[in-house]
């Protein structure tokens, strides 16, 4: 399969970043000759990281494995995968375990067996990532890896809870992510508000049904599926498809089987998302290089204006100057940006940290009428479940909110400093929370309640012992001997009540010891998630902060450069000014040619194509 990446135009980018870059330090400018010189190694950058989520059991790592043809991703009926799994393009197959540590930039590389992968990403390694987020690295020479596309097998977020927070934390630096839903049941609940969340923080969705060889009415599925994401407002391409028929097309080379299996289309899919994604980073490559182009033509429209009408050059220096100023205060943190990131960060934080403490009571209550409406001796594994799974699901929402009010600070910061008519917003991808949900602890246990017969048997008899002594006493006037039926009847009435007493009473000190325990992990999920979160958000405030400094740096070198020049143009001798006019003319004319050129090449193909149409 040919590579998605479109090589004319990174290298038609590449020449005008070039040539820019030598207009740049002509122009004194080392810092635009800098950020043309990232645009440039970005154009590099040809990985697309597809995320392939889905609940336990699914069939998303005999997916990656049909993708690839090659079986990387350990496959079991019973044991599942526990760790993330990077699939990527390699000269030679190789396995690295990687992990990073937690609160460092660093991570620890073991390379190991390939064959071993196995003991090292299943539940058969048991708890992994005791020092660190825990992944896989594997790379193979494949074609459809060769253009740069990596595949990342993640856990399945139905059995081990705390994984479907990791996941969503994967979201916001994948390209796309690849939804996997088997042919045996429609989709599910739980299913559906992780689409829901994943929607928020990754626009590129595509939904997979797989095992369509296990369903013989797949079709009527699909079609269930259909009419769910569209209850949802989901709107997502849905493929269908079959990793056995395509190992079996594949050994028995039948070309219909391959197509009936769908991965082949799956993979042409993949192939146009690669594609799309390239092409958007090289929108986003060209609108930096013009960005840098205007900044550079700043000062050589203003030596051109000054050379061209001397009389007016003090006035042109003194609105530069007063530019100047206005890009200055734009540095100081007494800047209405800069107030308005403040205010909006303690804002964030503050309605983040409330919306999780809400959840989380809300989650608290709930189990409460849980073990309110049962006897959790008998039920506390179950609620201890549960009780995983609804702090996971909070914290979860709580994380996919925290994204997207991130990104709409950015957004209202990004609109309060718009220099030349554009303004940008750097990457806001959020660390993991699982963490911190590691670091919640286990529920505490609470006693089952059940008694041998022998305790059953003193509790009654403790409590038949007084309806035995006093009825006795009482029949004992008519002259019956202390212990008769009567007294022994009214003994084991009274002793049968006393055991039900008991009983009601040992229950309730179950839920008692049952919503203490509840109230301490929803306190420490609060406690730790509240940190986690916290320290999220003053990551993504000193992001927006120094990148907003940067860019008004740039704009203030650029304003004090062309002050500069003004200065030089406006000293020169009447007879070296139209000499000097027509060189910065012409520098001007070739700069804006390049930005011009920049857009156009990294428009996409229709417009382009319209473009070149036109007379």
């Amino acid at each position: 399969m040919a590579s998605p990446y479109p090589e004319p135009v990174a290298r038609q980018l590449e020449m005008i970043a070039r040539q820019m870059i030598d207009v740049a330090q002509r122009a004194s400018r080392p810092d635009l000759a800098e950020r043309l010189e990232q645009a440039r190694q970005d154009l590099g950058n040809v990985g697309v990281r597809v995320v392939v989520v889905g609940q336990f059991k699914q069939g998303k790592s005999a997916l990656v494995n049909a993708l690839v043809s090659a079986p990387v991703c350990p496959v079991d009926d019973v044991i599942a995968t526990s760790v993330p799994t990077v699939v990527r393009w390699g000269e030679q197959t190789t396995a690295t375990l990687v992990t990073e540590l937690s609160g460092e930039q660093q991570s620890i590389r073991t390379a190991i067996d390939p064959g071993e992968l196995r003991a090292h990403v299943t539940e058969l390694a048991g708890d992994s990532g005791i020092f660190g987020t825990l992944n896989a690295d594997v790379a193979l020479p494949r074609r459809l890896l060769a253009g740069g596309l990596t595949l990342i097998d993640t856990p399945g977020f139905g059995r081990a809870q705390v994984r479907a927070s990791s996941n969503l934390a994967l979201l916001p630096q994948a390209d796309a992510l690849v939804m996997v839903s088997d042919a045996t049941q429609e989709l599910t609940e739980p299913e559906l508000v992780f689409l829901g969340q994943a929607s928020e923080l990754c626009s590129r969705l595509t939904f997979v049904v797989s095992k369509s060889d296990l369903q013989h009415d797949w079709r009527n599925i699909v079609a269930a599926d259909t009419e769910h994401l569209a209850a949802v407002g989901i709107d997502v391409p849905l493929l269908v498809t079959s990793s056995l028929i395509h190992e079996l097309a594949v050994q028995q080379r039948g070309n219909e089987l391959i197509e009936e299996a769908g991965i082949h289309t799956l993979a042409k899919h993949l192939h146009r998302v690669h594609a799309d994604v390239l092409a958007e980073r090289h929108r986003a490559i060209a609108s930096e290089i013009h960005t840098v182009g205007e900044l550079l033509a700043m000062v050589f429209s203003t030596e051109l204006e000054v050379i061209g009408n001397p009389e007016n050059g003090e006035e042109i220096i003194q609105d530069l100057r007063q530019a100047e100023e206005t890009a200055e205060r734009l540095t100081l943190r007494s800047a209405r940006w800069q107030q308005t990131l403040a205010d909006g960060t303690s804002e964030l934080i503050d309605d983040i940290e409330f919306d999780l403490r809400d959840r989380l009571r809300q989650v608290g209550r709930e189990a409460e009428q849980l073990i309110d409406s049962s006897d959790p001796g008998r039920s506390w594994e179950d609620t201890g479940t549960w009780l995983a799974e609804s702090v996971t699901q909070a914290v979860s929402d709580n994380f996919v909110w925290a994204h997207t009010r991130s990104m709409h600070l950015a957004d209202v910061v990004s609109k309060h400093f718009v220099l030349d008519g554009r303004s940008s917003v750097p990457d806001l991808s959020l660390p993991s929370t699982d963490r911190a949900l590691r670091a919640i602890g286990d529920l505490d246990y609470v006693r089952s309640g059940s008694l041998s017969a022998g305790q059953k048997l003193m509790i009654g008899l403790k409590g038949s012992y007084g309806g035995v002594l006093m009825f006795g006493l009482m029949t004992t006037l008519a002259g019956m001997a202390l212990v008769n039926p009567i007294s022994v009847v009214a003994g084991l009435i009274m002793g049968g009540f006393a055991y039900k007493q008991d009983a009601k009473q040992r229950l309730e000190q179950r839920r008692a010891e049952a919503k203490v325990a509840v109230r301490k992990l929803i306190d420490e999920a609060i406690f730790q998630v509240s940190k986690e979160s916290r320290d999220r958000l003053n990551t993504v405030k000193r992001v927006l902060r120094d990148h907003f400094v940067s860019v008004a740096e740039h704009f203030k070198q650029s304003l004090a450069e062309s002050i500069r020049s003004a200065k030089r143009s406006g000293a020169l001798p009447p007879s070296e000014r139209s000499v000097r006019a027509a060189a910065v003319a012409s520098e001007l004319r070739a700069l804006r040619a390049l930005g011009d050129r920049a857009m156009e090449v990294g428009a996409p193909a229709p417009t382009r194509t319209a473009a070149s149409a036109a007379p």
